[in-house]
């Protein structure tokens, strides 16, 4: 993980979208995505493969999105969506002055 080294390392453009849920008429729910937050990140693709240990898969984290805290109000489950890739925000974790998230592709 290299963190950057001030604003101008935050090239990339990411957008963020949360998962809303509302009642239909039916009984269950519908689900829609709004968007919450752009922000500038670096983004560093850390994985790209799944891991299977003891007959068990296991989710690794695929990419990293670096941004600064209160750029956008991420949580886990948002969807963030880089360069037309859609990757599920796993963990938030605050490093110094930013703000990592770990992220894996999206399987549909």
């Amino acid at each position: 993980m290299a963190l950057p080294r001030g604003a101008g390392a935050l090239s990339e453009r990411v957008g963020f979208y949360r998962l809303q849920k509302t009642k239909d008429l039916m009984g269950g729910y519908t689900e829609a995505e709004t968007l919450i937050g752009a922000a500038y990140a670096q983004v560093n693709v850390t994985q790209a493969r799944d891991n299977v240990i003891a007959d068990q898969t296991r989710e690794l984290r695929t990419h990293e999105i670096i941004i600064r805290p209160g750029a956008a109000q991420v949580q886990q489950g948002d969807i963030a969506v880089w360069r037309g890739c859609r990757l599920v925000v796993k963990t938030t974790r605050p490093v110094a002055n930013w703000l990592i998230l770990d992220c894996v592709t999206e399987v549909r």
